[in-house]
Protein backbone atom coordinates (compact mmCIF):
# COMPACT_ATOMS: atom_id res chain seq x y z
CA UNK A 1 0.00 0.00 0.00
CA UNK A 2 1.33 3.43 -0.97
CA UNK A 3 2.04 5.81 1.89
CA UNK A 4 2.35 9.56 1.90
CA UNK A 5 5.76 11.13 2.37
CA UNK A 6 4.52 14.72 2.50
CA UNK A 7 1.01 16.02 3.13
CA UNK A 8 0.24 19.72 2.55
CA UNK A 9 -3.24 20.90 3.47
CA UNK A 10 -4.65 24.42 3.07
CA UNK A 11 -1.20 26.02 3.12
CA UNK A 12 -1.44 29.80 2.88
CA UNK A 13 1.47 32.23 2.96
CA UNK A 14 1.38 36.04 3.21
CA UNK A 15 4.42 38.33 2.99
CA UNK A 16 4.59 41.80 4.52
CA UNK A 17 6.44 44.06 2.07
CA UNK A 18 6.96 47.81 1.73
CA UNK A 19 4.26 47.80 -0.98
CA UNK A 20 1.76 45.94 1.16
CA UNK A 21 0.79 42.36 1.94
CA UNK A 22 1.50 39.78 -0.77
CA UNK A 23 -0.91 36.84 -0.60
CA UNK A 24 1.59 34.41 -2.13
CA UNK A 25 -0.15 31.08 -1.40
CA UNK A 26 -3.87 30.42 -1.06
CA UNK A 27 -4.89 27.09 0.51
CA UNK A 28 -2.41 24.88 -1.34
CA UNK A 29 -3.13 21.15 -1.12
CA UNK A 30 -0.44 18.70 -2.21
CA UNK A 31 0.27 15.05 -1.46
CA UNK A 32 3.50 13.27 -2.32
CA UNK A 33 3.50 9.48 -2.32
CA UNK A 34 6.58 7.82 -0.93
CA UNK A 35 9.06 6.96 -3.66
CA UNK A 36 7.51 9.05 -6.44
CA UNK A 37 8.78 11.97 -8.50
CA UNK A 38 6.10 14.65 -8.29
CA UNK A 39 6.27 17.63 -10.61
CA UNK A 40 5.12 21.12 -9.58
CA UNK A 41 4.77 23.27 -12.68
CA UNK A 42 3.63 26.79 -13.50
CA UNK A 43 4.81 30.18 -14.70
CA UNK A 44 7.26 32.28 -12.72
CA UNK A 45 5.57 34.00 -9.81
CA UNK A 46 2.90 31.34 -9.30
CA UNK A 47 4.16 30.25 -5.87
CA UNK A 48 6.22 27.13 -6.60
CA UNK A 49 9.41 28.22 -4.83
CA UNK A 50 7.44 29.79 -1.97
CA UNK A 51 5.80 26.41 -1.40
CA UNK A 52 9.17 24.67 -1.23
CA UNK A 53 10.62 27.26 1.15
CA UNK A 54 7.58 27.02 3.40
CA UNK A 55 8.11 23.24 3.60
CA UNK A 56 11.80 23.74 4.46
CA UNK A 57 11.09 26.51 6.95
CA UNK A 58 13.23 28.93 4.92
CA UNK A 59 11.02 32.01 5.20
CA UNK A 60 11.49 35.23 7.13
CA UNK A 61 9.22 34.49 10.07
CA UNK A 62 9.16 38.13 11.19
CA UNK A 63 7.51 39.22 7.95
CA UNK A 64 5.70 36.04 6.91
CA UNK A 65 2.39 34.57 7.99
CA UNK A 66 1.94 30.83 7.41
CA UNK A 67 -1.30 28.92 7.93
CA UNK A 68 -2.31 25.34 7.25
CA UNK A 69 -0.58 22.00 7.69
CA UNK A 70 2.68 20.63 6.28
CA UNK A 71 2.82 17.10 7.65
CA UNK A 72 5.98 15.02 7.44
CA UNK A 73 6.37 11.86 9.52
CA UNK A 74 3.15 12.73 11.44
CA UNK A 75 4.57 16.14 12.45
CA UNK A 76 3.32 19.53 11.32
CA UNK A 77 6.52 21.24 10.19
CA UNK A 78 4.94 24.68 10.53
CA UNK A 79 4.56 24.28 14.28
CA UNK A 80 7.99 22.79 15.05
CA UNK A 81 10.54 24.86 16.99
CA UNK A 82 13.56 25.90 14.92
CA UNK A 83 15.90 23.56 16.78
CA UNK A 84 13.82 20.52 15.84
CA UNK A 85 13.37 21.81 12.29
CA UNK A 86 17.16 22.03 11.89
CA UNK A 87 17.42 18.32 12.72
CA UNK A 88 15.06 17.57 9.81
CA UNK A 89 16.29 20.15 7.29
CA UNK A 90 19.22 18.75 5.34
CA UNK A 91 18.99 15.37 7.07
CA UNK A 92 15.52 14.04 6.22
CA UNK A 93 14.35 16.76 3.82
CA UNK A 94 16.93 18.27 1.51
CA UNK A 95 16.79 20.84 -1.27
CA UNK A 96 18.59 21.68 -4.49
CA UNK A 97 18.34 25.42 -5.16
CA UNK A 98 17.94 27.19 -8.51
CA UNK A 99 21.35 28.80 -8.87
CA UNK A 100 24.23 26.62 -7.65
CA UNK A 101 26.88 29.33 -8.00
CA UNK A 102 24.95 31.63 -5.64
CA UNK A 103 24.06 28.75 -3.30
CA UNK A 104 27.63 27.52 -2.86
CA UNK A 105 30.14 29.58 -0.91
CA UNK A 106 32.91 30.98 -3.15
CA UNK A 107 35.33 31.00 -0.18
CA UNK A 108 35.30 27.27 0.55
CA UNK A 109 36.15 24.22 -1.52
CA UNK A 110 33.23 22.11 -2.64
CA UNK A 111 34.57 19.23 -0.56
CA UNK A 112 34.47 21.23 2.67
CA UNK A 113 30.89 22.31 1.93
CA UNK A 114 29.71 18.74 1.41
CA UNK A 115 31.57 17.67 4.55
CA UNK A 116 29.91 20.44 6.54
CA UNK A 117 26.45 19.20 5.53
CA UNK A 118 27.26 15.72 6.89
CA UNK A 119 29.07 16.99 10.00
CA UNK A 120 25.93 18.85 11.06
CA UNK A 121 23.97 15.60 11.31
CA UNK A 122 26.45 12.71 11.75
CA UNK A 123 29.21 11.98 14.25
CA UNK A 124 32.01 11.33 11.77
CA UNK A 125 35.73 12.01 12.01
CA UNK A 126 37.65 14.00 9.39
CA UNK A 127 38.85 10.94 7.50
CA UNK A 128 35.33 9.48 7.30
CA UNK A 129 33.92 12.79 6.06
CA UNK A 130 36.56 13.03 3.30
CA UNK A 131 35.99 9.42 2.26
CA UNK A 132 32.22 9.86 2.03
CA UNK A 133 32.63 13.14 0.16
CA UNK A 134 34.87 11.48 -2.43
CA UNK A 135 32.35 8.67 -2.83
CA UNK A 136 29.47 11.14 -3.27
CA UNK A 137 31.34 13.12 -5.93
CA UNK A 138 32.02 9.94 -7.87
CA UNK A 139 28.37 8.93 -7.49
CA UNK A 140 27.27 12.13 -9.25
CA UNK A 141 29.80 11.69 -12.04
CA UNK A 142 32.66 13.89 -10.80
CA UNK A 143 36.25 12.99 -9.99
CA UNK A 144 37.04 12.76 -6.28
CA UNK A 145 39.72 15.47 -6.73
CA UNK A 146 36.89 17.92 -7.45
CA UNK A 147 36.62 18.19 -3.65
CA UNK A 148 39.72 20.41 -3.70
CA UNK A 149 38.26 22.91 -6.16
CA UNK A 150 36.22 26.06 -5.57
CA UNK A 151 32.75 26.51 -7.13
CA UNK A 152 33.90 29.25 -9.54
CA UNK A 153 36.41 26.80 -11.04
CA UNK A 154 33.61 24.48 -12.17
CA UNK A 155 31.16 24.63 -15.05
CA UNK A 156 27.44 25.14 -14.42
CA UNK A 157 26.73 21.45 -14.88
CA UNK A 158 29.50 20.47 -12.48
CA UNK A 159 28.25 22.97 -9.90
CA UNK A 160 24.78 21.46 -10.11
CA UNK A 161 26.23 17.97 -9.60
CA UNK A 162 28.01 19.25 -6.49
CA UNK A 163 24.66 20.62 -5.23
CA UNK A 164 23.08 17.21 -5.81
CA UNK A 165 25.92 15.48 -3.97
CA UNK A 166 25.47 17.86 -1.05
CA UNK A 167 21.69 17.38 -1.07
CA UNK A 168 21.86 13.56 -0.89
CA UNK A 169 24.88 13.41 1.43
CA UNK A 170 22.73 12.70 4.50
CA UNK A 171 20.47 10.14 2.78
CA UNK A 172 17.27 12.23 2.95
CA UNK A 173 13.78 10.80 2.50
CA UNK A 174 12.47 13.82 0.58
CA UNK A 175 14.43 15.82 -1.99
CA UNK A 176 13.07 19.14 -3.28
CA UNK A 177 14.63 20.14 -6.60
CA UNK A 178 13.79 23.79 -7.34
CA UNK A 179 14.44 24.45 -11.04
CA UNK A 180 17.56 22.23 -11.02
CA UNK A 181 18.25 22.73 -14.74
CA UNK A 182 17.91 26.52 -14.92
CA UNK A 183 20.56 28.16 -17.16
CA UNK A 184 21.93 24.79 -18.32
CA UNK A 185 22.04 23.82 -21.99
CA UNK A 186 19.82 20.97 -23.20
CA UNK A 187 22.52 18.30 -23.12
CA UNK A 188 23.53 19.11 -19.54
CA UNK A 189 19.85 19.37 -18.54
CA UNK A 190 19.30 15.82 -19.70
CA UNK A 191 22.39 14.60 -17.82
CA UNK A 192 21.30 16.27 -14.57
CA UNK A 193 17.75 14.90 -14.83
CA UNK A 194 19.00 11.40 -15.61
CA UNK A 195 21.29 11.66 -12.58
CA UNK A 196 18.38 12.71 -10.37
CA UNK A 197 16.23 9.81 -11.58
CA UNK A 198 19.07 7.35 -11.07
CA UNK A 199 19.68 8.57 -7.51
CA UNK A 200 15.94 8.55 -6.81
CA UNK A 201 15.77 4.85 -7.61
CA UNK A 202 19.06 3.95 -5.93
CA UNK A 203 18.31 5.82 -2.68
CA UNK A 204 14.49 5.32 -2.68
CA UNK A 205 13.98 9.08 -2.61
CA UNK A 206 10.73 10.98 -2.87
CA UNK A 207 11.35 13.94 -5.18
CA UNK A 208 9.41 17.18 -5.62
CA UNK A 209 10.59 18.57 -8.97
CA UNK A 210 9.76 22.26 -9.40
CA UNK A 211 9.89 23.72 -12.89
CA UNK A 212 8.16 25.96 -15.44
CA UNK A 213 8.89 23.45 -18.21
CA UNK A 214 5.84 21.25 -18.79
CA UNK A 215 7.66 18.98 -21.21
CA UNK A 216 10.23 18.24 -18.52
CA UNK A 217 7.71 17.07 -15.93
CA UNK A 218 5.72 14.88 -18.31
CA UNK A 219 8.92 13.07 -19.28
CA UNK A 220 10.37 12.64 -15.79
CA UNK A 221 7.55 12.63 -13.22
CA UNK A 222 4.98 10.14 -11.97
CA UNK A 223 2.41 12.78 -11.05
CA UNK A 224 2.05 16.49 -11.81
CA UNK A 225 0.46 19.39 -9.95
CA UNK A 226 -0.16 22.63 -11.84
CA UNK A 227 0.07 25.89 -9.88
CA UNK A 228 -1.36 29.28 -10.75
CA UNK A 229 -1.56 32.44 -8.62
CA UNK A 230 -0.66 30.59 -5.44
CA UNK A 231 -3.18 27.78 -5.96
CA UNK A 232 -3.01 24.19 -7.17
CA UNK A 233 -5.44 24.16 -10.11
CA UNK A 234 -4.95 20.58 -11.31
CA UNK A 235 -3.25 17.36 -10.22
CA UNK A 236 -3.00 14.23 -12.36
CA UNK A 237 -0.71 11.37 -13.40
CA UNK A 238 1.92 12.70 -15.79
CA UNK A 239 1.04 10.20 -18.50
CA UNK A 240 -2.60 11.30 -18.71
CA UNK A 241 -2.42 15.05 -18.19
CA UNK A 242 -0.63 15.73 -21.45
CA UNK A 243 -3.44 14.01 -23.39
CA UNK A 244 -6.51 15.18 -21.47
CA UNK A 245 -5.79 18.24 -19.35
CA UNK A 246 -8.89 19.39 -17.47
CA UNK A 247 -8.01 22.97 -16.51
CA UNK A 248 -7.78 25.69 -19.22
CA UNK A 249 -4.46 26.90 -17.76
CA UNK A 250 -2.99 23.40 -17.97
CA UNK A 251 -4.12 23.11 -21.59
CA UNK A 252 -2.61 26.52 -22.36
CA UNK A 253 0.76 25.47 -20.87
CA UNK A 254 0.73 22.24 -22.87
CA UNK A 255 -0.06 24.15 -26.08
CA UNK A 256 3.12 26.18 -25.51
CA UNK A 257 5.33 23.07 -25.70
CA UNK A 258 7.38 23.34 -28.93
CA UNK A 259 6.41 20.73 -31.52
CA UNK A 260 8.10 19.99 -34.83
CA UNK A 261 7.08 18.42 -38.11
CA UNK A 262 8.96 15.70 -39.96
CA UNK A 263 11.43 18.26 -41.21
CA UNK A 264 12.40 19.20 -37.67
CA UNK A 265 11.08 22.78 -37.91
CA UNK A 266 8.34 24.32 -35.82
CA UNK A 267 4.96 24.77 -37.51
CA UNK A 268 4.24 28.49 -37.48
CA UNK A 269 4.59 30.68 -34.41
CA UNK A 270 4.90 29.20 -30.92
CA UNK A 271 1.62 29.75 -29.01
CA UNK A 272 1.73 32.00 -25.96
CA UNK A 273 -0.65 32.65 -23.08
CA UNK A 274 -1.84 36.24 -23.34
CA UNK A 275 -1.50 38.44 -20.29
CA UNK A 276 0.39 37.75 -17.05
CA UNK A 277 -0.31 36.09 -13.71
CA UNK A 278 -2.08 38.48 -11.30
CA UNK A 279 -0.24 40.57 -8.75
CA UNK A 280 -1.18 39.15 -5.39
CA UNK A 281 -1.47 42.33 -3.31
CA UNK A 282 -5.10 41.55 -2.45
CA UNK A 283 -7.00 38.30 -1.79
CA UNK A 284 -8.38 37.02 -5.08
CA UNK A 285 -12.09 36.45 -5.55
CA UNK A 286 -13.23 33.79 -7.95
CA UNK A 287 -10.95 31.99 -10.38
CA UNK A 288 -7.64 33.88 -10.78
CA UNK A 289 -7.33 32.74 -14.42
CA UNK A 290 -10.45 34.66 -15.55
CA UNK A 291 -8.63 37.51 -17.42
CA UNK A 292 -6.65 35.01 -19.51
CA UNK A 293 -9.21 32.23 -19.93
CA UNK A 294 -11.14 31.87 -23.22
CA UNK A 295 -13.91 29.90 -21.47
CA UNK A 296 -14.54 32.27 -18.54
CA UNK A 297 -18.13 33.34 -17.84
CA UNK A 298 -20.16 34.74 -14.95
CA UNK A 299 -19.97 31.59 -12.83
CA UNK A 300 -16.16 31.92 -12.72
CA UNK A 301 -16.54 34.93 -10.44
CA UNK A 302 -17.22 32.47 -7.62
CA UNK A 303 -14.38 30.55 -5.97
CA UNK A 304 -14.13 27.13 -7.67
CA UNK A 305 -13.96 24.04 -5.47
CA UNK A 306 -11.49 21.20 -5.95
CA UNK A 307 -13.26 18.36 -7.74
CA UNK A 308 -12.10 14.75 -7.82
CA UNK A 309 -12.57 13.56 -11.41
CA UNK A 310 -11.26 10.01 -10.91
CA UNK A 311 -8.07 8.22 -11.88
CA UNK A 312 -6.03 10.05 -9.26
CA UNK A 313 -7.01 13.37 -10.82
CA UNK A 314 -8.45 16.57 -9.35
CA UNK A 315 -9.17 19.99 -10.80
CA UNK A 316 -10.15 23.41 -9.46
CA UNK A 317 -12.35 24.89 -12.20
CA UNK A 318 -16.04 25.58 -12.89
CA UNK A 319 -15.68 24.74 -16.59
CA UNK A 320 -13.43 21.67 -16.46
CA UNK A 321 -15.98 19.49 -18.26
CA UNK A 322 -16.15 21.77 -21.30
CA UNK A 323 -14.20 20.82 -24.40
Amino acid sequence: METECLFIENLSCDFLTIEGIVYALNEVNLRLKRGEIHGLVGESGCGKSVTSRAVMGLVDKKHTRLRGVVRFDSKNLLSLPEREMRSIRGRRISMIFQDPLNSLSPLETVGSQIEEAMANHFDLNREELRSRTASLLEKVGLHSDTAKQYPFELSGGMQQRVMIAQAVSCNPELLIADEPTTALDLTIQAQVLNLLKSLQKELSLTVLLITHNFALVTENCDNVSVMYAGRIVETAPARSIIESAAHPYTRALINCIPRSNTGGRHKGKLPVISGSPPRLYAPLKGCPFIPRCPKADSVCGQNPAVTDIGGGRSVCCHRFGDT
